[in-house]
């Protein structure tokens, strides 16, 4: 039996795994591979065809020319209205487009007959509210990719045309939202500024059928910016809906009110695996008062199932003793994310201790954010037996902070992947002998004063390099610290020490880096690949 003969069901479960939408992230990869399956034969296009458009805006939003794709995807899902009511909705006067689409409807919408073979709305499993989608510029330029045939392309203007792609576009999402059911995420990347509109979204998604049942039963990821105070109250709005969630994203907490909104919503869920909370730069000062503490007090329901946490530009100054207690309570999170975070001082310590699972770790902070290095080191002594992966990146500038990079040594052996700031020869190749299970690193070298590199201490690194290290990243070089003859003498001890290295990369501002052809035959001969890249910035 060949391949394109297999059973349905056979390749139902092969291509699940290509879309399975459990995970964190949907990447292109997964769309390429089904793409290239619907081509095989029409039995394998019918079988993929479902699959690759249960998240078609996942795809094309992290695509290289997601524009584009996003506007062809449009094109695509316009082609499964019929196309009377496109028509009607040009016709119409704006005040009588809300009555159109609520006009009775008991029938599933008929293909137009410009469409391919599937309603491809029907397969979808996963919204993202984009601002693209409403964008009256953009709309316009790409205009040729998406406006459906049978309507006009040129001779008018922008403003002209925004009166017909704005209203278009609105049936469009409203119809997404009234059809796809069983819907497992949803995401609003941006906030929906009409207000009635956004409102009719709410009640579209949140609509039940005749057993009562709603779309968002099954919905495993929540997605939401919040800036306006004036909008519909999501989460009170989806509390009787969803309680299901592995993954819950919020960005902005305005008001005791939505604070209060979001940890009831939280304290609903079952089984919440996964929480992202962070607020706009502008808002940091002020992000951790009594709306953030009433949030975090709510992550203690869900003390048993939650495993990963990320926080953006949150202030932690302010952090009541019940927040702090119920951070402490989590006592299976895996992966622990701050980013840009102020006042992560000694009294997070208790948190800090109660962090023994911890195999993520990442901490990014500015080169002007100042923070507690006992906070940071009792997180690294606390999970010395499990952590994995390991990212700082703050403004390191001198030999400071010794005892931090210490520990690195002491409690890191199961280490595998890390990232620092400015590191020291002494430092990283006390980290080298102890962290013996590293397979990538990324440092910047210490370029200057006593402590810089000399050329006895790149011999040593290769001396004293993990066995299993394959990848090694020095970053923010804006001088060859190392010459073709120094880089020679790092690989003949790497190869005595029975090195796995297969990588070496600089990165910083190349234009003022002197790197000769000479650095890339010393790596050939030793069969290192030799990279540069440029970079303005901390690599993250």
């Amino acid at each position: 039996m060949t391949a394109s003969f297999l059973l349905s069901e056979c390749l139902e479960r092969i291509f699940l795994y290509l879309v399975d939408g459990s995970g964190d992230t949907l990447g292109s990869l997964s769309a390429k591979s089904l793409y290239s399956c619907a081509l095989v034969s029409r039995h394998w296009c019918r079988i993929s065809t479902p699959f690759l458009y249960a998240y078609p805006f996942h795809y094309v939003i992290y695509s290289d020319s997601h524009i584009s794709k996003i506007f062809q995807l449009i094109r695509t899902l316009l082609n499964c209205i019929p196309k009377s009511d496109i028509e009607l909705i040009i016709n119409s006067k704006h005040s009588h487009i809300h009555k159109l689409f609520f006009r009775s409807n008991k029938k599933s919408p008929s293909l137009s007959p410009y469409s391919s073979t599937f309603n491809y709305i029907t397969f979808i499993r996963g919204l993202i509210f984009n601002e693209t989608l409403l964008d009256s510029f953009k709309l316009y330029h790409y205009r040729k990719i998406w406006l459906p045939p049978y309507i006009p392309k040129n001779n008018t203007t922008q403003r002209r045309f925004t009166k017909i792609s704005i209203p278009i576009m609105n049936y469009l999402l409203k119809f997404l939202c009234k059809n796809c059911n069983n819907l497992q995420i949803l995401e609003f990347l941006f906030t929906l500024q009409d207000n009635d509109f956004f409102n009719s979204i709410i009640d579209l998604l949140t609509f039940k059928d005749r057993n009562g049942r709603s779309k968002l039963s099954n919905l495993k990821k929540l997605n939401y910016i919040s800036k306006y105070e004036d909008q519909k109250d999501l989460y009170l709005a989806l509390s009787n809906d969803i309680c299901n969630l592995s993954l819950l994203r919020n960005e902005g907490i305005n008001s005791i009110e939505k604070a209060n909104s979001i940890s009831k919503f939280i304290s609903l869920q079952k089984k919440l695996r996964y929480v992202i909370l962070s607020e706009r730069y502008h808002c940091i000062r002020n992000s951790l008062h009594n709306n953030y503490n009433i949030v975090l007090n709510s992550l203690s329901t869900q003390c048993e199932s939650l495993q990963k946490l990320d926080f953006t530009n949150l202030s932690f100054g302010r952090i009541s003793e019940e927040a702090l207690n119920s951070l402490c309570s989590l006592k299976n999170i895996r992966e622990l994310k701050l980013y840009e975070c102020k006042e992560l001082d000694d009294h997070l310590i208790p948190w800090a201790v109660s962090l023994t699972k911890l195999e993520i770790f990442k901490l990014i902070l500015d080169d002007y954010t100042n923070f507690s290095k006992d906070f940071l080191i009792k997180i690294i002594q606390s999970s010395s037996d499990t952590l994995i992966k390991l990212i700082i990146n703050y403004g390191r500038l001198s030999d400071q902070d010794c005892q931090l990079f210490k520990q690195i040594s002491i409690c890191s052996h199961s280490l595998i992947y890390l990232e620092l700031p400015k590191i020291f020869p002494n430092e990283l190749i006390s980290i080298f002998k102890s962290c013996d299970q590293l397979n990538y690193l990324s440092v910047i070298l210490s370029d200057y004063g006593d402590c810089s590199l000399r050329k006895k201490d790149f011999k040593n690194f290769g001396k004293f390099i993990p066995k299993k290290l394959e990848e090694i990243q020095f970053k923010v070089m804006n001088n060859v610290i190392f010459n073709s003859d120094d880089l020679k003498l790092f690989f003949e001890e790497c190869v005595n020490n029975g090195s796995e290295l297969k990588r070496l990369e600089i990165s910083g501002k190349l234009d003022r880096m002197d790197i000769s052809q000479d650095y890339y035959d010393v790596a050939r001969e030793f069969g290192v690949q030799f990279a540069k890249r440029r970079s303005m910035s901390l690599l993250v």
